[in-house]
């Protein structure tokens, strides 16, 4: 039987029962209220792009107890979101190639700006806050697909300031380094013509990497790569552990007999993939999704929503040390005792340390057909 994930499911599977009234959301403005459930803020809360019963795009946002917090519509389907250090402000990127990226002010309760893409430009789903929260990095295409960090001024109203390059094609994730002075981006190096969305060129003979670069000047401090024959890895989701050390999950390019690891962290000087044993490597069926960090950086979490799994990974061993089954899930954040786990097939699960997935106590949740990508606010 073929499964229909993410990518199809939206717009065919429709909920079971007529949407809850928060659901009915105003359209963002400016000045537009978040719509709340009840108690808000009396548990760590999640935000995820999602699609409804009509595949319409939604920013939602759940409490841990399942408690709705609020959901606005759209203009087309998201991806990653950032949040400022502070947790005042959430902003959520399209889906690359983007035109926008939508602001939220959770704990004011008030739907921000639309930031629309510069002229020549597009959003890759991905951005992250400089330490002090001033700053708002963002990963874009330019016109020949070659990859820009965009740089917004939080105190001029998000104004775009200037932009830097990644040193590579097809930029995804962007972490700031743990001392706030420097960024990692991983370029994918999937070259791509943004006028003709998610059509691939070149695959035979794509770069990919991870770029270090200065947060203040834009200056290139480093760039690694893996050897051999792992060019048919494209590297794209970013995780840093207690200890500062990058992960990096993967997609394979490759062959399907090739089954190369598919997570990878930094060393003194380099970048290593991590051992495992080749079902590990197996279960994933090439692709991974997303990446977290949680109890303190000390476990690192990896999706992937085609194969159906997810794996925990001990960060001070670099050891694989447990894996979950969850089809089709992909957005994964940190929670008190373990991780939240979302699915494009609608299923929303608390997995503990002992990699056993519980459900979220909310017949809401299920409804929404969830993206590849979860933060905590």
């Amino acid at each position: 039987m073929t499964r229909i994930g993410r990518r199809a499911v939206f717009g065919l599977i429709g909920f079971a029962a007529a949407p809850p009234a928060f659901l009915a959301a105003p359209a963002a403005a400016d000045t537009a209220t978040l719509p709340s459930g009840p108690t808000p803020g009396s548990t760590p809360a999640f935000l995820s792009a999602a699609a409804d019963e009509e595949g319409r795009w939604r920013a939602v946002a759940f409490g841990l107890d399942g408690s709705p917090r609020f959901d606005i519509p759209l203009p087309a389907r998201g991806h990653g979101a950032a949040v400022s250090p502070d947790g005042g402000i959430a902003v959520l990127f399209a889906r690359r190639p983007g035109s926008y990226a939508q602001l939220l002010h959770p704990t004011q309760g008030r739907v921000g700006q639309m930031l629309q893409r510069a002229t020549g430009r597009w959003f890759c789903g991905h951005g992250c806050f400089s330490a002090d929260g001033g700053l708002l990095y963002a990963t874009e295409l330019d016109d020949d697909g070659e990859g820009v960090v965009g740089v917004y001024s939080v105190p001029r109203g998000f104004a775009r300031i200037g932009e830097f390059p990644t040193g590579g094609a097809d930029p995804h994730d962007i972490r700031l380094t743990p001392d706030g002075r420097a960024l990692w981006v991983a370029n994918g190096g999937i070259r791509t013509d943004p006028s003709v969305p998610r059509t691939r060129l070149d695959l035979e003979t794509f770069e990919s990497g991870i770029a270090l670069i200065d947060a203040a000047s834009g200056r290139a401090l480093s760039k690694r790569a893996l050897d051999g024959e792992e060019g048919t890895l494209s590297l794209r989701h970013l995780a840093l552990d207690a200890d500062g050390a990058l992960y990096v999950a993967m997609q394979h390019e490759g062959p399907r007999f090739e089954r190369p690891p598919l997570v990878a962290a930094t060393t003194a000087d380099g970048l290593a993939q991590l051992e495992a044993a080749d079902d590990v490597w197996r279960g994933l069926d090439h692709y991974t999704g997303s990446a977290a960090a949680g109890q303190g950086g000390e476990v690192i979490a990896v999706t992937s929503p085609r194969g159906g799994r997810g794996l925990l990974i001990e960060a001070r061993s670099r050891r694989v040390v447990s894996s979950f089954a969850m089809p089709d899930g992909c957005g994964v954040a940190a929670a008190p005792g373990g991780f939240v786990v979302t699915s494009g097939l609608g299923r929303v699960a608390l997995v503990d340390a002992g990699a056993t997935p519980r459900d979220l106590a909310a017949a809401w949740l299920g409804r929404l057909r969830w993206d590849n990508h979860l933060v905590g606010l």
